[in-house]
């Protein structure tokens, strides 16, 4: 290890780095200092490039924190006993108005008389008004030519939204 040190110190001696560059002519010169200048450059552009993707990382992990924690929105069918409740009060409220419940979740309210479609159309309307926890969507809507199923006719939908804390 010695004699390694020694050689290198005798070849970077001022006299030695004096005497080589002094060889050096202008173009080889030129060559020499561009590649320095070029490497430089490289380096200066890769610390940009680092610091750049240090202080992305930092923003991300920060904008992570920030975000807000949603609930969870989870969709459950109607209890049985509610969605008796429901229908129950839906043929207080309309007699005349034919309504059925299939599958403990789905109504179906029908009429076979034209002249009760304000009735008809205000029983579709009113079950969103009179259980508003459910969310309420239309299987089907018929008017007019149902074919055998009457002359009206909308099945309806109803499930409640569960919200629960997100889940990490």
């Amino acid at each position: 290890m010695p004699s390694n040190a020694k050689l290198m110190s005798r070849l970077f001696s001022p006299r030695i780095v004096t005497k080589a560059l002094a060889s050096l002519d202008k173009s080889t010169a030129l060559v020499v200092s561009a590649c320095w200048l070029a490497a430089l450059v490289m380096l200066i552009l890769a610390t940009f490039a680092v610091h750049g993707a240090v202080s992305a990382r930092k923003e991300a992990a920060e904008a992570m924190v920030a975000e807000p924690a949603l609930p969870q929105e989870v969709d459950s069918p109607i209890n049985v006993r509610d969605a008796r409740a429901i229908m129950d009060r839906l043929q207080h409220q309309f007699p005349e108005i034919k309504i059925n419940l299939e599958a403990n979740e789905i109504f179906t309210i029908k009429s076979e008389d034209g002249a009760k479609f304000h009735q008809w159309i205000m029983a579709v309307s009113y079950i969103d008004t009179m259980a508003p926890e459910y969310r309420w969507s239309l299987r089907e809507f018929c008017v007019g030519a149902c074919g055998s199923q009457g002359l009206m006719k909308a099945v309806i939908v109803g499930q409640k939204m569960i919200f629960s804390a997100p889940q990490h």
